[in-house]
């Protein structure tokens, strides 16, 4: 995270662009449910990761109504 914010304070460039921050708990570990910012909408694609944030597969969907209780959570961790 470090290196992209330095990144954005060097950019010779001031384009406008859409920077992904992890949605994390309070002891550092990524939530369950991951959504990518997307303009004119409150939420973009949306995915689930492990609390490492490893992307688990087939879990990636446009709509960020979807519940996580609707994902069965022994495939997490």
């Amino acid at each position: 995270m470090e290196a992209s914010l330095q990144e954005l304070k060097t950019s010779p460039r001031m384009v406008p662009r859409i920077v992904y921050l992890p949605n994390c708990d309070r002891k550092g570990f990524y939530k369950r449910k991951q959504c990518k910012p997307f303009w004119g909408h409150k939420r973009g694609v949306c995915w689930y990761v492990d609390k490492y944030g490893m992307k688990l597969p087939g879990m990636e969907y446009v709509d960020g109504d979807f519940q996580c209780h609707n994902f069965d959570s022994s495939n997490v961790e």
